[in-house]
Order: C-alpha cells, then sequence, then structure tokens
C-alpha cells in the first residue's frame, strides 16, 4: 500500500464544532489555506476525491491542505472513495498521499511525516478497511467512517468496523444524507435510527451529521433566500443526541459533476437566517488567455465584481473583517483585487467566510 513511515507526535485530538467536506479543488484548497486559525480550531475539514475530476490534480491540493493544517496542529480527513478503482484502489491513492507527506516541500525542511485522517465508506471490502485501519493506527490520528443513509436501507456496519481493528474511541462516524432538499420527518427518523445502531459498536471518538441544501445548478438571477435545511434537519436530531456534531458541504452541491465554463457567475452565502444566492449572466465569453492580470478586466471579472457590489451592501454581509474571504469580497467591491476572472476565486471567497461561519455559529440545540 506506501511505504512503512516513523510518525511523530500523534496530532492534537480534535474537538471541533462542525464538520465540513469540501472538493479537493483550487478554490476549496485556497480557502482552508487562507483560514484562520482559530476557525481551523473549531472546524474539521474533510476532502473528498471525485472521479470528475484528474487525481493527480486533487492529490496535490490535498497535499498541500495537509501541510499547512499540520502547521496549526490540525489534521485532515481524506475520503478517497470516489476514486476510479480501474486506477487506483482507495488504500493506494490515501497511501500516495502519505508517501507524499512523508518529505518536505524542500531539502530544508525536515521532520516527521505529515498524518491524514483516513475516511473510508461501510461499503468499503473487508480487506481495504484493514489497511485503513493500520493507515489510521500508523498516523495516530485514528480513522473516520461514512456512512451514506438512504431510505430503506439498514446500517450495518459492525464487520467494517471488526475489520478496522482499531479501538472505537478513535473512529469518527460521519452519517452522510446527501443532498438535503427539504428537513423531513423521514430524515429525522432515519438519522435517529442510524444513530441508535452505530452507537452499539462502543464509545465513538465523535458522530457526525452531514449534509448539503445547495441545489446542483441555481437557476434563477438577481438575489434570493433559501433555508438551510441541513441546519434545520441537525437541530431537530440534536435535540435528543446532544453529542452529534454538525457538518455540511460546504458552499456546492453534495454531489461533484464534471466541471463547465458557465455563462453566469455566483456565490453562495451562508448567513444565520439560511443561504442567500447571488447570480448574474456573463455578458460575453471571455477571450483567451483572459485574467492573467494584465490588460482590460474580461466579461466574468467584471461580472463577478458586479456581484460582489451587490453582496457587500446588503445586510448579510458579515464585513470585511470576519474572514480572508470576506475581504476578499470587499476589496473587489471597492474596485480592488486581480484575477477576478477565474472560475476558482467565487467558490474560494465563498467557502473561506463558510469557514468562519461553522466556526463561529451558536449550536447549542
Amino acid at each position: 500500500m506506501h511505504t512503512s513511515l516513523v510518525f511523530g507526535e500523534a496530532p492534537v485530538p480534535h474537538d471541533p464544532a462542525a464538520w465540513v467536506a469540501l472538493r479537493a479543488k483550487e478554490g476549496e484548497a485556497e480557502a482552508l489555506t487562507h483560514a484562520d486559525e482559530s476557525h481551523l480550531e473549531r472546524v474539521q475539514p474533510l476532502i473528498i476525491l471525485d472521479r470528475a475530476t484528474s487525481v493527480a490534480g486533487q492529490l496535490a491540493h490535498a497535499e498541500r491542505v495537509a501541510r499547512h493544517l499540520h502547521n496549526h496542529d490540525r489534521v485532515l480527513a481524506v475520503d478517497a472513495s470516489d476514486v476510479d478503482p480501474s486506477a487506483f484502489r482507495p488504500t493506494a491513492t490515501l497511501g500516495e498521499l502519505v508517501d507524499r507527506l512523508s518529505y518536505g516541500v524542500d531539502l530544508f525542511d525536515v521532520g516527521p511525516p505529515i498524518p491524514i485522517l483516513p475516511t473510508l465508506r461501510e461499503c468499503t471490502s473487508l480487506r481495504d478497511a484493514a489497511d485503513i485501519g493500520r493507515l489510521g493506527e500508523e498516523t495516530g490520528a485514528g480513522v473516520a467512517l461514512r456512512i451514506q443513509l438512504l431510505a430503506g436501507r439498514t446500517v450495518d456496519i459492525a464487520g467494517v468496523v471488526d475489520a478496522l481493528k482499531v479501538d472505537p474511541r478513535t473512529i469518527d462516524v460521519v452519517l452522510d444524507l446527501g443532498f438535503v432538499e427539504a428537513a423531513l420527518a423521514e430524515h429525522v427518523d432515519l438519522v435517529h435510527a442510524a444513530v441508535d445502531v452505530v452507537r452499539t459498536t462502543g464509545p465513538l471518538r465523535s458522530i457526525v451529521l452531514l449534509g448539503g441544501s445547495v441545489p446542483p445548478q441555481l437557476s434563477r438571477l438577481g438575489r434570493w433566500h433559501q433555508d438551510r435545511h441541513e441546519e434545520q434537519l441537525w437541530q431537530e436530531i440534536s435535540a435528543q443526541h446532544a453529542d452529534v456534531l454538525f457538518g455540511d458541504y460546504g458552499v456546492v452541491h453534495p454531489t461533484p459533476t464534471k466541471g463547465w465554463r458557465p455563462r453566469n457567475v455566483a456565490v453562495r452565502y451562508a448567513c444565520p437566517t439560511g443561504w442567500t444566492y447571488w447570480r448574474r449572466p456573463i455578458e460575453e465569453p471571455d477571450p483567451a488567455g483572459a485574467d492573467d492580470g494584465s490588460g482590460d478586466e474580461p466579461p466574468r471579472a467584471r461580472a463577478f465584481r458586479e456581484l460582489c457590489r451587490e453582496l457587500v451592501d446588503t445586510d448579510v454581509f458579515a464585513g470585511p473583517d470576519f474572514s480572508w474571504g470576506d475581504r476578499k469580497l470587499s476589496n473587489a467591491a471597492r474596485g480592488n483585487e486581480k484575477t477576478l476572472g477565474r472560475a476558482s476565486r467565487p467558490v474560494a471567497f465563498a467557502t473561506s467566510h463558510h469557514l468562519a461561519h461553522l466556526a463561529t455559529m451558536d449550536r447549542a440545540a
């Protein structure tokens, strides 16, 4: 799977207020590497590698984030279960990342390997589960088990937990509802039943309820509001299970899709009352080589700058000091900031705000 490595001291035990599942892309990586240290202490990032993007590129982003988190005594959770099995087994991909993190970024960067929190699914084969369990013990970070909750499907994780051969107190169980279009009573019943089942495995390190309510596509223009159904559902669950942590998918839809250059630019902005969305059309296609930092501002960048002006003039804007992303949004609105036409910019700024939002929210049930 990977070369046997000698890790230093185990990562600082994490006790986050919330988890956030993010894609291994440029925007999300940039937001994480600019996150305030106090926010990182309250949020556990989970990077999910997918089939829609180059594995090498995703590993590079995950490595960058893992190194940054390590500098703040935090550990990155990584799930490679969605990587195309014809190219990589999940354990091989995680092992490749661990191997990369065993070396410094230059000859003068020495020290013990940087750990990750390996994450697997309940459908993982027993052989792969055993490999991931050993990896979790080697790194000292433990293991995260991500369980996809579906109506009519019974949660059965006893076999996988046994195959891991780790102390249950080093396991984080993530109950994943995926896209939450509404906080329905049947969802509440499903989660309650799942929590009862996973508790039978023993005293776990944590149980997390993960879901996301951002639709796959924003179909309107202008500004509008949407409830954060994942938070509403968690409030229902935590009334009975106070120790269940909250988790969401950041500012994007839970299911990744093949990327394409859209004809609109959008920002999804979390606030105490829910989601606020802004979406503007791009007047014309960007010319080749647009937004390289020179010449006139391309159409995409102009559209995003106008959107930033609309956002910062509203009462939902948290202020430029709230996060790195909010400062960038404010700067853009004032006519500063370059390369706003890059596709990763709206996601990077909104994700940065979202990390601060999760870290500072009062989550008392």
